[in-house]
């Protein structure tokens, strides 16, 4: 079961259609551990990144089971809050991921 059908199955207050956003236990599940973490929760500096405001951001280095093989994947948080995720492409060319797609994968080491 994709992450998106489980945090909509927890949250049957939200309205239809409502943002859901990932917590850092769903990107764990999505993803794995991180193999590279900057920043900190607890960091009181704002860093800011291609527009994105963060103070933690986690980057997945070649992360496997990608049909287009990305060079990475980054999470960015504000605190415990997810930001926003992007995957460099294999070109180099930094690109933002929809929350919903990145919802709708199947959690880390399902199936394989």
């Amino acid at each position: 079961m994709a992450i998106a059908e489980t945090l909509e199955a927890a949250a049957p207050h939200l309205e239809p259609g409502a943002a859901v956003t990932p917590t850092r236990n769903d990107v764990v599940r999505l993803f794995g551990t991180p193999d590279e973490t900057i920043g900190s929760v607890n960091e009181a500096r704002i860093q800011e990144e291609h527009g994105i405001e963060f103070n933690e951001k986690w980057v997945y280095h070649r992360p496997r089971h990608e049909p287009a093989r990305p060079l990475a994947r980054i999470i960015y948080w504000l605190r415990y809050d997810f930001v926003a995720a992007a995957r460099i492409e294999r070109s180099g060319q930094w690109v933002r991921e929809p929350v919903a797609e990145l919802l709708a994968r199947e959690p880390h080491g399902a199936g394989h």
